[in-house]
């Protein structure tokens, strides 16, 4: 598939794309994360609540990450199909840099891509030996570096930020695709290993479960916000902190740290039928995320109560967007959607391009 071929680029290698859910041409697709995250229990949640209160059927599917999840978008070429999905911000990022270094093709996948709302962070958390010479994530340039499964969110993120701070892709020599547990291992016996990336909400179960002597053997990197690639960062990734309260055995006092949003995404622009339809689902999350947030999973109460600004990339959804606004009584001149250049190049902005299907065994633009 020609996501393969622009993974390479991307600074991530992808598995075998797990199959697309067999649809009916009325049914409204939600796609997640894996169906351990809690991407796919807060897609879940709202899948639920929308279901009645927009009297429309939703159905929610897992993926493998990022890469399958845009795949599983991309080959849903029917014409009545109205597919959703929980995407991190930062792909756009990711997409733009790929694009603008010459693969056109890069922008064809992001280019249909429209967010109906913006929902919760998750922080990128890096573990380092406690002997080791890091001391923020600034330090990592050339470290050798465990970026997880080789579908996942943490991948995307790491190469995202990579560039962002040194420049330049992160070698691929230095980057290993082991489970979490097992890199963490890996790290402390035969040292082969010099950090451990993971992109997950906190308390993420991998550090919050260690020992009370765990802090012996590994601690967590900081984001130096006075680094020279700090700003660059900032325009991509919230400022967060890793709070001790989250992670009491290792942390004697809140780490600065980056977080990731998580965008709720529409695929292509809807027309008739299925326009109705976003805007029925907009105007459902509207009403619907107050309760969430008294009953759902702890993660909607980071939900915007209006529309901030988004990640560079993105661009709120033409269709869905004034129903909403309309909705949290927010002005026109109260959405923040500004063109940047590089997305004016790259025909981002203004009008959805609907990218057609990619043929199998077509090579992508280089």
């Amino acid at each position: 598939m020609a996501w393969r071929r622009l993974a390479g680029q991307l600074g991530v290698t992808l598995a075998v794309a797990l199959p697309s859910a067999t649809a009916v041409a009325d049914e409204i697709r939600l796609l997640s994360g894996p169906q351990q995250t809690s991407q796919h229990r807060v897609a879940g949640e709202l899948a639920r609540r929308i279901t009645p209160a927009a009297g429309l059927p939703v159905t929610v599917a897992a993926t493998a990450g990022p890469g399958d999840l845009l795949q599983q978008l991309r080959d849903d070429t029917r014409p009545s199909s109205l597919n959703l999905a929980v995407v991190q911000a930062d792909i756009g990022q990711l997409y733009l840099n790929v694009a603008l270094g010459g693969n056109r093709e890069a922008a064809a996948w992001l280019a249909p891509l429209r967010v109906v709302a913006p929902l919760y962070n998750e922080e990128l958390h890096f573990i380092v030996r406690s002997d080791s010479a890091f001391e923020s994530l600034q330090d990592i340039r050339n470290a050798r570096i465990n970026v997880g499964p080789v579908a996942g969110g943490t991948a995307m993120s790491v190469a995202t930020l990579y560039r962002l701070l040194f420049d330049a892709p992160p070698p691929a020599e230095n980057l290993s695709r082991l489970d979490h547990e097992e890199a963490l291992a890996k790290m402390l016996t035969d040292r082969s290993i010099d950090v451990v990336a993971l992109l997950a909400d906190q308390p993420a179960p991998l550090l919050a479960n260690m020992k009370p002597e765990a802090r012996r053997y590994v601690r967590l990197l900081k984001f130096d916000r006075e680094h020279a690639g700090a700003a660059a960062a900032a325009m991509v990734y919230g400022i967060s902190a890793l709070r001790a309260t989250s992670y009491p055995r290792l942390l004697d006092q809140d780490v600065p740290a980056l977080a990731v949003r998580l965008y709720l995404v529409a695929h292509g622009k809807p027309e008739g039928l299925q326009a109705q339809r976003l805007r029925r689902i907009a105007t459902a999350l509207c009403t619907e995320v107050p309760r969430l947030r008294t009953s759902g999973h702890r993660k909607w109460h980071e939900v915007a109560t209006g529309l901030p600004a988004l990640a560079p990339g993105w661009h709120y959804s033409e269709v869905s967007t004034p129903d909403l606004a309309r909705c949290l009584r927010l002005a026109e001149n109260e959405i923040p959607d500004v063109c940047l250049p590089d997305e004016r190049f790259l025909g981002l902005c203004g009008v959805t391009v609907i990218a057609a299907p990619v043929p199998a065994g077509a090579a992508a633009p280089r």
